[in-house]
C-alpha cells in the first residue's frame, strides 16, 4: 500500500510465493499495484516473472483494475510491456469497453498511444463495441477519440443488429448523436442520410427512439432531418409503433414537428395493410384513437383481413376502444374476411352485450344494432351461434331479448341449440330460451 519498493523487495525475498497470493476478491499484488498506481512495484513483479495477465475471481486483470482506478503510469505502463488487452472479464468488457463505459477520457487518451494492440471493433456483451457502449452512456468525447485516434466505424452492428447511432437514439444520448452526424458529413454524408440509416432489422434511428420511448430522443432525432413517414422492411412508421405503445405525446411531437407528412403517415400502411389508428385500437389506446380520428384518420380503413379498427378492437377485447370508436361513428355493419361483424366478435371474445348495445343505440340507432343481430358468418352462424358454442349466457339472454332468431340454420343445418346440446351449458340455456319464448 505504501508503494515502498525496498519493502516490497525484502517480503518477496523472505517468501517469493507472496505474487501469487490473493485477497477475497481474488486480487494478487499486481492488482493491488495497478489498482493504486504503484509502478515502482508492478515492474518489480515483472522483472521477478510476476504474471501481469492474472485474473481476480471478477475475470479483471491488472490493466482493467488500473483503468477503472484511472491510474494513468500503470496503464501506460503496462500496455507498453504488452500485456493482452482484449481479455474479457465476467462482464464480457475487455478494457476498451471499461474505459469508455466509465468515461475514463485520461485514461482512453493514454490507450490511444498503442491503438495498434487494440482491437477496437472487439464485441464484448451482446456484440457491442467501444463505440456502442460510448452511444448507450452519451460519452461524446469518449466517442470523439474512438473514431478520430482508433479509428472506430459508426456502422459497425453489435449481435442484436443494432449500430451506434441507433443506440444514441435510443438512449437519447443527443451529445453522441452530434457526434456520429458530424462524423457522416466529414465523410459527404448529410445528416438526412445518416439519421435515415437502417439497422438489419430495418429500423432507423428514429424507430429505435420511439421504441425506446424517450420523447427527447425523439425529437432529438427528428431535430437531426428523420421523417416520421420512413418506412421499416414491415412497411410501419414511427407513428405506427407509437401508436401501438400507447405514446401519445410522442405521437403529438411527431405531428406538431412534421406537419406536413401528416396526412400521409396517418394513411401509410404496414404489410398487413394496418395504418396507425389500427395499431392503437389493436392494443386499446382509446386516448390515440380518438386523437388520430380528429386529426383526420379514415375511421373504416380495412387491413389485410377485410378488419377495420372496430372489428380489430373487438377481436382483441379492447373495449375501451370499441366504445369510443362507435361514439365517433365508426361502421358497425363492416365485416372482416370470415364475414363476422362487429357483434359476433363481441359475443366471441367475451363482451359486454348489454353496454355494446346501449352504447350503439345512443351513439347511433337500435334499427343498425337490430341489422346486426342475424347475420351470418362465412358458417352460416349467428351471434347467437357463437353466444350457444362459447356459453355465453348472459350473452344468450341479451341476443335473444333484442330479436335474435333462435331457429336461424347454419351451413350445416345447425342452429344455436344444435351448438347449445354439445355444450355443459346446455340446460341453463334450454331454460332461458323457453323463460324468452
Amino acid at each position: 500500500e505504501s508503494g515502498n519498493v525496498e519493502d516490497f523487495g525484502r517480503l518477496y525475498l523472505a517468501e517469493p510465493g507472496r505474487l501469487g497470493v490473493r485477497d477475497s476478491r481474488g486480487r494478487a499484488a499486481a492488482h493491488q499495484a495497478a489498482a493504486r498506481n504503484k509502478l515502482n512495484i508492478l515492474q518489480f513483479i515483472a522483472a521477478h516473472g510476476g504474471d501481469l495477465n492474472i485474473k481476480d475471481h471478477a475475470g479483471n486483470t491488472p490493466l482493467h483494475v488500473a483503468v477503472e482506478n484511472e491510474s494513468v503510469e500503470v496503464v501506460d505502463y503496462l500496455l507498453q510491456s504488452g500485456v493482452n488487452t482484449s481479455i474479457l472479464n465476467d462482464k464480457k468488457q475487455a478494457p476498451i469497453h471499461l474505459v469508455t463505459e466509465l468515461n475514463k477520457v485520461a485514461v482512453l487518451e493514454v490507450m490511444s498511444k498503442y491503438k495498434d494492440r487494440i482491437d477496437i471493433l472487439q464485441g464484448g456483451e451482446h456484440g457491442r463495441t467501444a463505440l456502442h457502449l460510448a452511444a448507450i452512456y452519451d460519452h461524446e468525447e469518449c466517442a470523439r477519440i474512438l473514431i478520430r485516434e482508433f479509428g472506430a466505424c459508426p456502422r459497425r452492428p453489435c449481435n442484436n443488429g443494432y449500430y451506434p447511432i441507433h443506440e444514441a437514439a435510443k438512449n437519447a444520448s443527443s451529445r453522441t448523436m452530434e457526434v456520429f452526424l458530424q462524423w457522416g458529413e466529414s465523410r459527404g454524408c448529410t445528416r438526412e442520410e445518416m439519421i435515415s440509416f437502417y439497422d438489419s432489422e430495418g429500423n432507423v434511428p428514429l424507430h429505435s427512439a420511439v421504441h425506446g420511448g424517450d420523447i427527447k430522443a425523439v425529437e432529438l432525432c427528428l431535430k437531426s432531418g428523420a421523417k416520421i413517414s420512413t418506412q421499416q422492411h414491415d412497411l410501419s412508421t414511427p407513428v405506427h409503433l407509437a401508436c401501438a405503445q400507447g405514446a401519445i405525446e410522442i405521437v403529438k411531437l411527431m405531428f406538431s414537428m412534421q406537419p406536413a407528412e401528416k396526412v400521409q403517415c396517418l394513411a401509410s400502411c404496414d404489410v398487413q395493410k394496418m395504418t396507425p389508428l389500427h395499431c392503437a385500437a389493436m392494443f386499446d389506446h382509446p386516448e390515440i384513437v380518438q386523437y388520430l380520428v380528429s386529426e383526420g384518420a379514415d375511421i373504416n380503413p380495412l387491413d389485410k383481413e377485410r378488419r377495420s379498427p372496430l372489428l380489430l378492437a373487438s377481436s382483441r377485447a379492447g373495449w375501451r376502444t370499441v366504445q369510443i370508436l362507435i361514439q365517433l361513428g365508426a361502421n358497425i355493419h363492416l365485416k372482416d374476411v370470415n364475414s363476422r361483424n362487429v357483434l359476433h366478435l363481441v359475443v366471441m371474445n367475451g363482451g359486454r352485450l348489454e353496454e355494446f348495445a346501449n352504447e350503439v343505440i345512443k351513439a347511433q340507432s337500435k334499427v343498425s344494432l337490430l341489422q346486426l343481430l342475424n347475420e351470418k358468418d362465412k358458417t352460416g352462424c349467428s351471434p347467437l351461434h357463437y353466444a350457444s358454442r362459447e356459453g355465453h349466457i348472459r350473452s344468450l339472454e341479451n341476443l335473444i331479448r333484442l330479436g335474435a332468431c333462435i331457429n336461424l340454420k347454419n351451413n350445416n343445418n345447425e342452429s344455436p341449440l344444435h351448438f347449445a346440446a354439445r355444450t355443459q351449458h346446455y340446460i341453463w340455456q334450454l331454460w332461458i330460451i323457453n323463460q324468452m319464448l
